[in-house]
């Protein structure tokens, strides 16, 4: 049994790309894109990372800068603080899946929670499949 994790980025989850699931043992990692942006990266279902020239599955979450903030830093580390603990939640996660972003429904894991609610006028994130 598998542990899924849950994205969607707001559009309704009416059409591809806008909702996507993902298997925590696909997850690869995360990294600041930019100073307001952090990306998510997952194993592609097509076998491969990059597609050939792409950057695999990805959610860029757009965030508020505070990489330069006194007594802060930037949001990637509580996104890979929350990724973290998802990926490694233990046996009694399998067969379960895990809203980690849902924009629709304002439904975040509760670490990005935090962040989503702190940075609202900028929140949001972007679904990339690699094709």
């Amino acid at each position: 049994m598998e542990h899924y994790l849950y994205f969607g980025e707001g559009a309704g989850a009416d059409a591809a790309g806008d909702a996507v699931m993902f298997p925590a043992s696909k997850f690869i990692g995360v990294e600041p894109v930019s100073a307001t942006t952090t990306g998510i990266f997952f194993r592609s279902a097509l076998g491969d990372v990059d597609g050939g020239g792409g950057a695999g599955d990805k959610i860029v979450v757009t965030h508020a800068d505070t990489h330069a903030t006194s007594g802060s830093y930037h949001r990637a580390k509580a996104i890979a603080e929350a990724m973290a603990e998802l990926v490694n939640a233990g046996p009694h996660k399998a067969g379960t899946m895990t809203t980690v972003i849902d924009m629709d429904t304002a439904a975040h894991f509760t670490p990005i929670a935090t962040i989503a609610a702190s940075d609202a006028a900028t929140f949001a994130i972007a679904i990339t499949l690699d094709s």
